[in-house]
């Protein structure tokens, strides 16, 4: 199995180190991109906003603050909103410094998402490269090879050729996938961040007022 991929990838020619550079690069942002939304973010935000509501409600600052920390968007913007509770200022500070929060938290939902939809783009149009220009040797070598040469240069071009346009859609495939179901998984997030961070800072007008 192993000497049949590494003859696959040894035919396909130089542009198959190119995509599986890209190859690569692309699963490296799918891994990031899963545990920042997984792992990092895995708290949902009616689990958050109960915890923090009870613990304002009972005026427990401390708690309130042990609730919403780590290192998600969503659980800085209400650390946001609960210092600066605790600190007494009005809800239209309070509200402030959640949309200064947001401006800076937000973006890292969609950080290196869009890199996968350009290593996929990528990956085609350089197996589409790769195609051209093993047809290309091909055609050229045969043009000035003996007749006993010309079937060997011909399978040799066709190799290229074939393999990088299957090396550049094994690569792309995955890329693809993985763009549209983490970007899904995003969308949700920022549904969810939204939701809770409007009925946080209104939980907290009811208790300034």
């Amino acid at each position: 199995m192993w000497e049949q991929i590494a003859r696959f990838f040894v035919q396909g020619g130089s542009f198959m180190w190119v995509i599986l550079v890209i190859f690569a690069a692309g699963v490296a942002v799918m891994a990031e991109r899963a545990w920042f939304y997984f792992r990092t973010c895995r708290l949902n935000g009616s689990q958050l906003l109960a915890e923090f509501a009870s613990a304002l409600e009972k005026n427990d600052i401390k708690s309130a603050k042990v609730a919403v920390e780590g290192k998600a968007p969503i659980q800085a913007i209400l650390s946001s909103i609960v210092r600066r509770f605790e600190a007494g200022l009005s809800f239209v500070e309070i509200k402030k410094g959640a949309e200064e929060t947001a401006i800076r938290e937000i973006p890292r939902y969609s950080a290196h998402l869009n890199y996968l939809s350009l290593f996929a783009n990528v990956a085609t149009l350089l197996g589409l490269m790769g195609t051209i220009f093993g047809l290309i040797t091909s055609f050229s070598s045969l043009a000035a090879a003996e007749a006993a040469q010309k079937a060997q240069l011909l399978a040799i071009g066709i190799s290229v050729a074939m393999n990088t346009t299957a090396f550049g859609l094994i690569a792309a495939v995955p890329c693809m996938i993985a763009h549209t179901y983490l970007s899904n998984k995003q969308a949700a997030l920022l549904v969810d961040l939204d939701e809770t961070v409007v009925k946080a800072l209104n939980f907290v007008e009811s208790k300034k007022g």
